[in-house]
């Protein structure tokens, strides 16, 4: 199955959120109050975006985070891949040492599954998707 923290929709939505307004500097108090989510929990989640290069922060009183020039045309699946590593498809949900992913029974549903997902995240770009 596919797993999607808290901290990836968090991402995601907060991603698009400034990619929509990509000229302005936003206030992480206004992204926290926009999702009503923890500035905490925004706060760690937009410094992992900002190290990997996708926001730029600024400090101040009339600080907050910013798009990197082209990172709106990046996909879903970069965001995602940012805070949950590298996509790793799963073909069975039954850990037996007997059964192994090429016998699982339910293998075609959750390859169906996977390629759906990476569909719909690698097509999906930023600036593309609004709120």
């Amino acid at each position: 199955m596919i797993e999607l923290s808290e901290a990836t929709a968090i991402a995601i939505h907060a991603m698009i959120y400034i990619a929509n307004r990509k000229d302005e500097i936003i206030s992480l108090k206004e992204i926290s109050e926009h999702f009503d989510i923890s500035p905490n929990h925004l706060s760690k989640v937009l410094q992992r975006l900002v190290k990997a290069g996708y926001l730029i922060s600024v400090k101040g009183p009339k600080g907050g985070f910013q798009i990197c020039s082209g990172k709106e045309e990046a996909a879903l699946i970069d965001i995602y891949e940012v805070i949950e590593g590298k996509f790793i498809p799963k073909n069975c949900l039954f850990a037996s040492k007997k059964i192994n992913s090429c016998c699982c029974i339910m293998k075609p549903l959750l390859t169906s599954i996977n390629n759906t997902f990476v569909d719909f995240m690698s097509n999906h770009k930023i600036n593309n998707v609004k709120l």
